[in-house]
């Protein structure tokens, strides 16, 4: 399935904040934390990242209800290694507020880990790590979601689609290096983004209906809550699927490790201080992405395309969204007033 234009419709970037911020007041509290979702929404959207950007909106409305954001409960285990408990948080905020306590650790320590247990949603990963990659430190994370990928044919899910980046400062004057992937065979985002209009092909994904049958639409997959209720099917044929399951079982086995048993999902952020480690070679890291750029293009290096389109939609001031999804978007905003 791919967008017509027919079915795009093109934007102010003030029309489309307004109606956004208008559509976050209706459910959530308190107005900084409907304005750092909506930041961090827009970012994705702006990047190209749509799986993660304003199609959360409606969903996080039928998923939440209404919502209130409470600073996560921080325990501090070790001088470098930090637990939040963000079960009465949004996940979004809270994931915020230990990158930047993590961001502290890292001034007095060479090395610092924050998890954040019982976090949901934690929209990107690469948007936590940004700000640690361009202070100069070399950063990864990692997380669980909810139970999503199905194992067996016809059982349970059991695993989440389990996203990992990794973050490293780049030469100067260049974004830094920002690989934020999930080894899964589809991910919920882009059965979300389909399902409000953005293009994609269902039959290049594996997934089926509840009832095990190839969907015929994103609609098929989803009931009138925006629950999934199709299922996201790992396949073994291949060496291509057994090594994308064993990643995603890795990331499921080591954020329960580190964060605990907890079904809506948790977040891993490490992050090493090359300046305060001997032996590190940050230099022969700029110099590999650099001799690879010049080869390809640097619009290619993971992170530096994203920011291009960032770019260039904040200069241009607009941008286009599916008709399907401006119109829930509107009427949340109206519903509001």
């Amino acid at each position: 399935m791919s967008a017509s234009s027919d079915d795009m419709t093109k934007l102010s970037l003030d029309e489309v904040s307004e109606t956004c911020h208008s559509a976050l007041a209706r459910f959530m509290t308190p107005e900084h934390a409907a304005e750092e979702v909506f930041r961090q929404l827009l970012d994705a959207e702006l990047r190209g990242k749509h799986s993660h950007g304003l199609v959360r909106i409606p969903w996080m409305y039928e998923r939440l209800g209404e919502v209130s954001h409470s600073r996560p409960e921080a325990e501090q285990i070790l001088p470098w290694f930090s637990r939040f408990d963000c079960s009465n948080s949004i996940g979004y905020i809270a994931a915020r507020e230990a990158q930047t306590s993590l961001q502290v650790t890292l001034a007095n320590n060479p090395f610092g880990v924050a998890i954040c247990a019982n976090a949901f949603p934690t929209g990107v990963i690469g948007d936590y790590l940004r700000p640690l990659a361009e202070s100069g430190l070399v950063a990864i994370g990692f997380a669980t979601s909810p139970p999503l990928v199905t194992l067996p044919p016809g059982k349970s899910p059991l695993l989440g689609t389990n996203p990992i980046c990794i973050a490293l400062p780049s030469s100067e004057g260049h974004p830094p290096f920002i690989a934020d992937v999930s080894p899964a065979p589809a991910t919920f985002g882009q059965l979300l983004s389909m399902l409000y209009g953005f293009p994609g092909k269902l039959d290049e994904l594996d997934v089926t209906t509840r009832a095990g049958e190839p969907p015929q639409s994103a609609e098929a997959l989803f009931d009138d809550r925006i629950r999934l209720t199709g299922k996201i099917v790992q396949q073994f044929e291949t060496p291509a699927n057994r090594r994308q399951y064993a990643l995603t079982l890795g990331i499921e086995l080591l954020t329960t490790l580190l964060a605990g048993k907890n079904p809506r999902g948790s977040l891993v952020m490490a992050a090493i201080d090359p300046a305060q480690v001997e032996g590190l070679h940050p230099d022969a890291v700029a110099e590999k992405i650099d001799h690879i750029a010049a080869q390809t293009d640097w619009r290619s290096i993971p992170g530096a395309h994203g920011e291009r389109s960032l770019r260039k939609s904040q200069e241009q001031g607009w941008i286009s969204l599916p008709k399907k999804l401006w119109e829930r978007l509107q009427q949340m905003a109206d519903i509001n007033q």
